[in-house]
């Protein structure tokens, strides 16, 4: 195990999780790599149009009472209905104020439909949740899937989370909000390795991704 190289910069540090990590002793979650302090966690809420995570209830709640900043996460499946995967994350989603803004995450393309009529999908999804939760959310991604298929006026206005693992200075999409540059830490408190993210550390940004 080699710990990632950890970028340069006045960030806070966070992770995401969902069921693949196991059950998660929330009291212990403290530091990455002995060193980071964890400052935010996004929680894998819903997946396509009827999945609740096993585990979103349980680490909702922990991450909370442990006084962790949180978020929850739809993974968007494309062969599946936009709208009824927006009504499945309303469905099993009460976000507070204090916590972090929706999140939409896309990583695939369709197997059944075209490009167009996938971000067509994800752009009906988005709709849905805005106007549910009264603020626009954020998209996650990689870099080459962003720049590939998202990187048109209609998405620009949405925060962006990257991914990219590649040992960079900065992902190569402009504006990003949050960073996920390693997939593969250590913190205490859970057993499997999980993703590294950073955000910056700019109170107009943090502003931004709470909901108020």
């Amino acid at each position: 195990f080699y710990p990632p190289k950890v970028p340069h910069g006045d960030f806070t540090f966070g992770i995401d999780v969902s069921e693949y990590q196991g059950i998660i002793s929330w009291r212990q979650v403290s530091e990455i790599n002995e060193k980071q302090k964890v400052g935010f966690v996004i929680i894998r809420a819903t997946a396509g149009d009827n999945k609740r995570d096993r585990f979103f209830t349980s680490n909702w709640r922990a991450s909370r009472e442990n006084d962790i900043l949180r978020g929850a996460y739809h993974y968007f499946r494309p062969n599946e209905n936009s709208t009824k995967q927006a009504n499945n994350f309303i469905a099993n989603v009460n976000l507070n104020t204090g916590d972090i803004i929706p999140i939409l995450d896309i990583e695939k393309r369709s197997s059944i439909q075209s490009v167009s009529r996938l971000c067509k999908g994800l752009l009906n999804w988005l709709k849905i949740i805005e106007e549910h939760y009264g603020v626009k959310p954020i998209i996650y991604t990689g870099d080459n899937f962003y720049n590939t298929y998202l990187n048109k006026p209609e998405f620009i206005k949405y925060p962006k989370w990257i991914a990219n693992y590649n040992h960079i200075s900065s992902p190569g999409t402009s504006d990003w909000d949050i960073w996920q540059f390693s997939d593969a830490v250590k913190v205490d408190g859970i057993n499997e390795l999980v993703d590294l993210n950073i955000l910056a550390n700019d109170s107009l940004l943090l502003n931004k991704l709470i909901m108020k």
